[in-house]
């Protein structure tokens, strides 16, 4: 054990060094992404190391402790960071300090001898836990109740990250964050152990170690399955759109270079330069259904010069989810892609629609009153529809090139994305998109296509089943989609491909994430959102 500690001083020491300039000068590379997983190897020896030692058991638990709500913290404060519109780091500087001490704690706990060893060369464990007092005692239970009960909430989340079970919207925190559960549940098993009164080398020890151990390979199966996420990836967008697009990325820089960077996981991932104008409005009805609406946009711009950037002015709609009757523009419609695309020189439009009011989803995504009324899938499409005139009547002002335009959006947006492009294409609902616009390419995220057939909602087969629309010179498609997605089962993501193979359409190419859930792109340095932005980036570089 004592070869062991030494080796984990070692690599939690050139971990802290190489994350502190990784902080100061972030890229993508293989050689960074060595270094990730050997944060990972450190990591997981910290929170063994912290759990097996009968010795410094308060500098153990301190550990255990730092890394179970530090990595909570990290997950949650660079989640925050990233969805902020009006925060141009997207790293939270309190998240990466959390992370930078779990390898100052854990070089400083190596550090220190694994047994004592008397005068006599023999060696002696520390002394025997001692009777607790009552109130320590009470203490105790409770917090072996506490991380019992923590251990049980991720086993039923491991379930549904691995099954068909639905947790309901639940499920956008679990994939996308499993590697931070990991350790989050790995250690929280070492502290139960800690706290509890038998021997970890004990069957009910052994058991507890073989809880947290389970846990932690489980959670970990999205990052094993990284190299055949990539490699499927690769030969899907290939067999839809051909090889030219692999001709760009050496003249491209500023494309990810990688589809995947682990050290970005851990620490988010600076925004570059952009603007942002918020609440523009571009609707005001004062009639019928539309009294009292009052739709805005945020826009996002390029700080430099578009034309010297791969998006070269060209546009991106962003339509947010929420199944037709909540959520918004703005965080909810995970900002950072916003921030990401503009940076690359598009102009980003994160747009307001009328929702339903019907069956919001209280307390989970708001529902801005001055855009809920008695709206349909049909005036949905066209309040979107109207914006395209405003955007057309006013495209100058935000040096937008017209004659390129892209159209995405998650769940519902994702759904009335593909019906606003298609339903337009198709020549079927023509005055859908004004046609000074063209609309180059549609990426829809985890289309709920079909699903808006609910009362008050949908009024229009066409428009509700955007696959209906799907003609041989539709506008390409790029689709995420997750293979355990329990609210948008994949097969409606199959459907909507084998409409376009029906209509002899060879243009669409869905990118699959395993065990990915509905909205696992929620964290924008996740695996799966990094993944998809390494195809995304391209395929409108290729069409635009």
């Amino acid at each position: 054990m004592n070869r062991f500690l030494k080796s984990l001083a070692v690599m939690n020491s050139v971990s802290l060094v190489l994350s502190l300039f990784y902080v100061l000068s972030p890229e993508e590379s293989v050689f960074w992404n060595a270094y990730g997983i050997l944060v990972i190897l450190t990591l997981t020896g910290n929170s063994v190391a912290a759990t097996l030692r009968t010795d410094q058991k308060k500098g153990s638990a301190l550990y255990l402790v730092l890394s179970s709500a530090g990595m909570t913290g990290v997950a949650v404060l660079t989640t925050l960071a990233s969805l902020d519109p009006a925060d141009q780091a997207s790293r939270s500087l309190v998240g990466i300090v959390l992370f930078l001490s779990l390898f100052l704690v854990g070089t400083l706990l190596a550090g220190t001898s694994f047994v004592h060893t008397n005068r006599r060369g023999h060696t002696s464990h520390a002394p025997s836990r001692q009777t607790d007092s009552t109130p320590k005692k009470v203490m105790r239970i409770m917090l072996q109740i506490l991380l019992g009960l923590s251990l049980l909430v991720g086993v039923l989340l491991a379930v549904s990250m691995v099954t068909n079970v639905s947790v309901g919207v639940v499920e956008a925190a679990v994939s996308p964050y499993s590697l931070f559960y990991s350790f989050i549940f790995l250690s929280t098993a070492g502290l139960f152990l800690k706290v509890s009164p038998f021997d970890w080398r004990s069957s009910k020890g052994i058991s507890v170690l073989l809880i947290g151990t389970t846990l932690y390979v489980v959670f970990a199966l999205p990052f094993f399955s990284i190299p055949m996420m990539l490699e499927e990836a690769e030969e899907n967008y290939t067999a839809a759109f051909g090889n030219d697009w692999q001709d760009e990325d050496d003249t491209i820089p500023a494309f990810k270079e990688l589809p995947v960077s682990l050290p970005a996981f851990f620490f988010g991932s600076p925004s570059g330069n952009y603007e942002l104008e918020e609440d523009v409005q571009y609707y005001a009805g004062d009639s019928g259904v539309d009294e009292g609406l009052d739709l805005r946009f945020d826009v996002y711009t390029p700080t430099e010069n578009a034309a010297d950037l791969p998006g070269q002015g060209s546009v991106l709609i962003r339509i947010h989810g929420g199944g037709w009757n909540s959520g918004d523009k703005g965080p909810e419609n995970f900002s950072q892609v916003n921030k990401y695309f503009a940076e690359q020189g598009y102009v980003v439009f994160d747009v307001q629609y009328g929702l339903n009011a019907a069956r919001q989803f209280s307390g989970i995504l708001s529902a801005p009153d001055d855009v809920t009324g008695d709206f349909s899938v049909r005036d949905m499409v066209r309040h979107l529809g109207l914006f395209t005139t405003y955007l057309a009547d006013n495209h100058e002002r935000f040096d937008a090139d017209i004659d390129s335009v892209f159209i995405s959006g998650g769940s519902a947006g994702g759904h009335l994305a593909n019906a606003l492009a298609l339903g337009a294409s198709s020549g079927q609902y023509p005055e859908l998109i004004d046609t000074r616009i063209t609309v180059k390419g549609i990426i829809p995220f985890y289309p709920a296509n079909g699903l808006a057939g609910f009362p008050g909602v949908g009024d229009a087969e066409e428009l509700i089943d955007p696959d209906l629309l799907v003609e041989e010179d539709s506008p390409p498609a790029l689709v995420y989609q997750g293979d355990l997605d329990t609210l948008v089962e994949p097969q409606v993501t199959i459907d909507f491909k084998e409409a376009y193979v029906e209509a002899n359409n060879s243009d669409i190419a869905i990118i699959w994430l395993p065990y990915g859930s509905h909205a696992s792109d929620l964290y924008f340095t996740g695996v799966y959102n990094q993944t998809f932005m390494y195809y995304m980036e391209r395929f409108m570089y290729q069409f635009r």
